[in-house]
């Protein structure tokens, strides 16, 4: 049996498309996340993930990514890397010919085009022409954020992060454009190991998407990989992540920060600590939207 999450409404039928097309051609997990995550990277109209999405505030676009193995727990990663087309592949390459974890800005460029990677320009007429709307107007920049006080029946999704678990192996991964109009350089939970995303085939697979300072201050998808190691559920493991963070940050009060997870039995789970969220879940070919809202303090 296979299972794999993936998070927020809007690009949720983009990557779980593209992935379970690629499971059934190669029937690898690992390619199958790649997939999903690229689809959303190479989709203009996804304003946080690759292609078109919302620049930093000298409006260029900075790219960062992470994938990590659950069955002997390597990882790689890539961080305000720009102008490279699919980061969360980047990321996976770093992983499997190099003996480092994370590569970093001009040097992660310059890494990928050494591996056949090609630049291009990702910045669309749409991206500049919000970037000069945010130079008029730097307030602007808010109605890109998802906010507690979001009543937008679809809210600008964040991060697009995927888990699976194939076959009692887990794979976890991320890839993001970052906050919108951010000062060039800053670099959120996404490509960290153990903030942005963690497996551990012993205990499963977490990983987390919102505002990356908070959960990169909580390791959050480590604590809630930790959880399912005593034993807790998934649900029960993002419950704990959250409600630690509600009580310790208060910055997450105000735009949600979520962590998702998923244990060794297949079951799921999300929590978040204010607002709202839809994961998707994808088991052997059903596919299901579900819905969650603030953890219950």
């Amino acid at each position: 049996m296979t299972t794999m999450l993936t998070t927020w409404k809007e690009p949720g039928h983009v990557t779980m498309g593209a992935a379970s097309t690629k499971l059934a051609q190669t029937g690898s997990l690992l390619d199958a996340i790649e997939a999903g995550l690229t689809a959303a990277e190479d989709d203009p109209e996804l304003i946080a993930i690759g292609r078109g999405s919302l620049p930093n505030s000298d409006g260029e676009l900075e790219l960062d990514a992470s994938v990590m193995r659950g069955d002997n727990l390597d990882a790689g990663a890539v961080c305000a890397m720009r102008g490279i087309f699919p980061a969360i592949s980047v990321a996976r390459k770093v992983m499997e010919t190099t003996p480092h974890v994370m590569l970093a800005g001009d040097q992660a460029r310059r890494f990928a085009i050494q591996h056949g990677f090609v630049p291009e320009n990702l910045v669309t007429e749409e991206v500049c022409r919000r970037y000069r709307e945010y130079l008029v107007s730097p307030e602007r920049a808010k109605a890109y954020v998802h906010t507690a006080q979001d009543n937008r029946q679809d809210p600008p999704h964040d991060t697009v992060t995927m888990l699976g678990l194939q076959d009692g192996k887990f794979v976890a991964a991320s890839s993001t454009s970052g906050m919108p109009f951010k000062i060039p350089g800053r670099v959120g939970d996404s490509p960290i190991v153990g903030a942005g995303i963690y497996a551990d085939d012993e205990a499963g697979a977490a990983g987390a998407t919102g505002l990356g300072e908070e959960l990169w201050k909580a390791c959050a998808s480590f604590r809630a990989v930790q959880n399912l190691a005593r034993g807790m559920s998934a649900q029960e493991a993002c419950d704990e992540v959250a409600r630690h963070m509600r009580r310790r940050q208060t910055k997450c009060h105000e735009i949600p920060c979520v962590v998702l997870a998923l244990d060794k039995n297949g079951g799921f789970g999300a929590a978040l600590t204010t607002g709202e969220f839809d994961l998707w879940v994808w088991r052997d070919g059903d596919l299901e939207c579900h819905h969650y809202t603030q953890v219950q303090d």
